[in-house]
Order: C-alpha cells, then sequence, then structure tokens
C-alpha cells in the first residue's frame, strides 16, 4: 500500500479540485454582482490551498516518475503530464501572486489586472486540465503505478 509511487495520487486530487475551483469562482466573479467579494475570497482561498498542496503534488510527482519511467510503454506522455503540471502550477503561482500584491499594484489599473486574472485563471485550468488528461492516460492505458495481480489471482489477499 504504502509505494513511493502511491503517494502521487494520493495528494494531487486536492489541488485538481481547489485550483479549479478557484477558477471557476474567478469566472463566476466577472458576471457576479452582489456575490463579488465572496467569490474574489473563495477564489483567493482555493489559490492558496491548491498552489501549497499543488508543489507537494509536484514532489510526490517526481518520486513517482523516479519509480514508474522505465516501467512504463511510453515515457514520453510521463514526461509530458510533468510538463504540463508544472506549466499550470506556474500560472496558478502567478495568478497567487498577483492577487496578494494587487492593493499594491497601481489602484488604476485594477481593471487590467482583473483582466489578467481571469485569462491565466483560463490557462492555468486549460493546462492543469489537459496536464489531468496525460496522467490518466499514463495510469489507464499504461498501468502506471498499478498492481498487475497473476492470470489465476493467486497473490490477491484481500485482508
Amino acid at each position: 500500500m504504502w509505494r513511493t509511487e502511491l503517494f502521487h495520487p494520493l495528494i494531487v486530487h486536492l489541488p485538481v479540485v481547489t485550483l479549479l475551483l478557484a477558477s471557476a469562482a474567478g469566472l463566476l466573479r466577472l458576471s457576479a454582482k452582489g456575490n463579488s467579494e465572496f467569490l474574489g475570497k473563495l477564489t483567493f482561498v482555493m489559490l492558496v490551498i491548491g498552489v501549497i498542496s499543488g508543489w507537494a503534488g509536484i514532489y510526490t510527482g517526481q518520486l513517482a516518475y523516479n519509480v514508474e519511467v522505465r516501467k512504463i510503454c511510453d515515457p514520453k506522455v510521463l514526461q509530458n503530464h510533468q510538463y504540463w503540471s508544472y506549466v499550470s502550477l506556474i500560472v496558478y503561482t502567478v495568478v497567487l501572486i498577483i492577487k496578494m500584491l494587487k492593493k499594491y499594484i497601481a489602484t488604476f489599473n485594477a481593471v487590467i489586472i482583473n483582466v489578467l486574472i481571469v485569462i491565466l485563471l483560463i490557462a492555468g485550468g486549460t493546462a492543469l486540465g489537459y496536464a489531468g488528461h496525460l496522467g490518466a492516460s499514463v495510469v489507464y492505458e499504461q498501468g502506471a503505478g498499478v498492481h498487475k495481480p497473476a492470470d489465476d489471482c493467486s497473490d490477491y489477499n484481500p485482508d
């Protein structure tokens, strides 16, 4: 159960959900009138949780990569998964930094900064979705990290 390559799927689902929620809240904020402040705070909180846990996911992904890269049929898919994971997390980290510094940045450019944040949230969500697709491909098409039982299931132990 506690194989090194299993730490990644254990960790990585939290940042995926929180970062996608940050993107959704950021997009909803554009059209929300009464809930705009709430959605702004929700976006920020989801970004903080997602970025911190995302970098933990990158670390555990590197551990899994070192174990699985030699076991799968096409390591290029795993490398692309790693690349797009970095891209998405860097984009989300930039958005978090912009949001943290937003009140210190020139206030007359608030509209431009808000548009930039939304564009980056869309880009981050797109890259994250593609990274997730590639990760699923590595697991479900190539069996990375998956235990393969014997044909007669003689090694299966339900306890």
